[in-house]
């Protein structure tokens, strides 16, 4: 999902900033079940959960 800047500053000012995190092109929201991650793609910023999601469940499928 990818959402344009002023959706994004709104959307992090309803969660709250003490659990957000930057950096020049990544914030993190530190959710109690897990972080989600917005990359800065152009003039858009795109949540990386599917793909980061996808890569949990391989490493987990590989220790077991």
């Amino acid at each position: 999902m990818c959402l344009t800047t002023p959706a994004l500053v709104f959307f992090l000012n309803l969660v709250g900033a003490e659990i957000v995190s930057t950096t020049p092109d990544r914030i993190t929201v530190h959710a109690s079940s897990a972080n989600a991650h917005w990359i800065a793609l152009g003039d858009r910023w795109c949540a990386m959960a599917p793909e980061l999601d996808c890569i949990a469940r391989f490493a987990a499928t590989r220790k077991g």
